[in-house]
């Protein structure tokens, strides 16, 4: 009989942690349903603009200090 009030307890958990999930993305959803839809090309440029920025500053660090890489370990490698 234990093991029946428990799995019921652990029904009612899910049930009650599933609507409050609900809830939350409804009142997230009417909170930005004035932005409109999203373009996936933005955060494939913003992605772009951020990888190339990368390999500059790194080519950057590398040319300025030749012979350093994160291969060698350094002077304490």
């Amino acid at each position: 009989m234990l093991v029946v009030w428990i799995v019921i307890g652990a029904v009612v958990v899910i049930a009650a942690l599933l609507t409050v999930l609900e809830v939350q993305n409804v009142r997230r959803r009417r909170a930005l349903a004035h932005l409109g839809p999203v373009d996936p090309r933005v955060g494939e440029r913003a992605m772009a603009d951020a990888s190339a920025a990368h390999a500059i500053t790194e080519g950057t660090a590398k040319s300025a200090h030749p012979g350093i890489s994160g291969a060698g370990g350094g002077p304490l490698g």
